[in-house]
């Protein structure tokens, strides 16, 4: 997807009212909405308030304008105080993009004000049982029938599925085509035949609901289908690039949350007579974490600049490195932070033991970590470094 960029003005202050978001309503209720266990609706409400969704959203189509560099940005700043939370706005934009991208204006002009406005919750239907991050193994069919199509399938660990109110959906219109035969559709809930499973109980993201999602003989007209035939592949991945780099800055929000504990805390903590930061065994611990948040930070930019720059498949690459390194050292800096405040970091009173949690969902969340590897490793079989421009790296 393009993305023109909205006026520096308009990103400072859209962050701004971010800013203020985070500081006055996501921040002191972290904690609680962790513990509720259930998707904050009305906290979802007040933040879709503040325009934010229509960033993924032409002006033309009653958003502020695409924007690339101020959704990532604020990922991040959400990922500070809540990750599923987080996780739960990016979500939203995956799901827009599609249907900005390919969706008639019939289907824009129904489905876009409902989702811009956090009147309805959208979710994003890929993986299935047997077919995560192997996309081209998909089962879901969608069969022509007149003036509709069929579709029938299961998809699972879907983001929102308990509180959706529209679904994209990728299935199969040409099974003997592989990933050349995949299409995308935009399926209501109240689709007869649609039926959403109870909330998996995960180990970690507990206000951000995930299930599976089946359909049996759903009639979708075909108006609701994204694009032509067989351009569902291309538009998933172009979305999971994209979606990757949102995970990499949630990673960094996590990440930032429990490096600043960390240190705080290892600054005001006495052991022996001094803050045990002045243990040089503690003390390298911590700088270690402030190094590894750095290095994750200039990837996660490097990624950035590469999909404003949209060459071929270096976004794609750059986006898998991001994913990979941002949420492994999330990991590492949650277990770590959590180690640095010994018995206090496994309660409520600091966020570490909840961030331990959530974190393991990033290294896992649009293609395992091993996925991305794959996906660098098969890049490098084909072209070598060439791709990276590795010998410009210190001009």
């Amino acid at each position: 997807m393009s993305h023109t960029g909205i006026d520096p003005d308009v990103r400072k202050a859209i962050m701004e009212s971010v800013d203020r978001f985070c500081r006055e309503q996501l921040g002191p209720r972290a904690q609680q909405i962790d513990d509720d266990g259930v998707f904050p609706m009305e906290l979802y409400h007040q933040f879709a308030d503040l325009g934010i969704f229509g960033l993924w959203v032409p002006e033309e189509d009653g958003g502020v304008g695409l924007d690339l560099i101020a959704p990532l940005k604020i990922s991040e700043r959400l990922a500070r105080h809540n990750v599923a939370f987080a996780i739960s706005v990016s979500n939203c934009g995956d799901c827009i993009a599609p249907i900005v991208a390919n969706g008639s204006e019939e289907v824009k002009a129904l489905y876009l004000p409902q989702i811009l406005s956090g009147e309805m919750v959208p979710a994003f239907c890929l993986s299935e049982p047997a077919g995560g991050s192997d996309v081209a193994a998909m089962t879901s069919t969608a069969v022509r029938d007149g003036d509709d199509y069929i579709l029938n399938g299961r998809k699972m660990w879907i983001t929102s599925a308990p509180v959706a109110g529209v679904f994209v959906v990728f299935a199969k219109t040409d099974p003997a085509a592989g990933h050349k035969g995949i299409t995308a559709f935009v399926v209501p809930r109240d689709a007869e035949g649609l039926s959403v499973g109870a909330p998996e109980r995960l180990l970690g993201l507990h206000s951000s609901p995930t299930a599976e999602v089946s359909f049996t003989n759903v009639r979708v007209p075909v108006g609701n289908r994204l694009g032509e035939e067989g351009t569902g592949f291309r538009l998933a991945m172009i979305t999971m690039d994209e979606a990757r780099v949102n995970i990499a800055c949630c990673a960094l929000g996590a990440a930032a949350t429990a490096v600043e504990t960390a240190v705080e805390y290892s600054r005001e903590r006495k052991q022996f007579g001094v803050p045990i930061i002045d243990h040089q065994g503690l003390g390298f611990e911590v700088a270690d974490l402030v190094t590894g948040l750095a290095t994750a930070r200039a990837i996660v930019g490097n990624a950035v600049q590469a999909m404003a720059e949209g060459k071929g498949r270096l976004p794609g690459v750059y986006a898998a490195m991001a994913k990979k390194v941002a949420s492994d050292f999330a990991m590492e800096a949650a277990v770590t932070a959590t180690q640095v405040l010994g018995g206090y970091g496994l309660t409520r009173s600091y966020p570490t033991a909840r961030l331990m949690r959530d974190c393991k969902a990033l290294q896992i969340f649009e293609g395992t970590n091993e996925i991305q590897k794959w996906i660098i490793s098969r890049e490098l079989a084909r072209n070598g470094l060439d791709l990276l421009e590795m010998d410009d790296l210190l001009a």
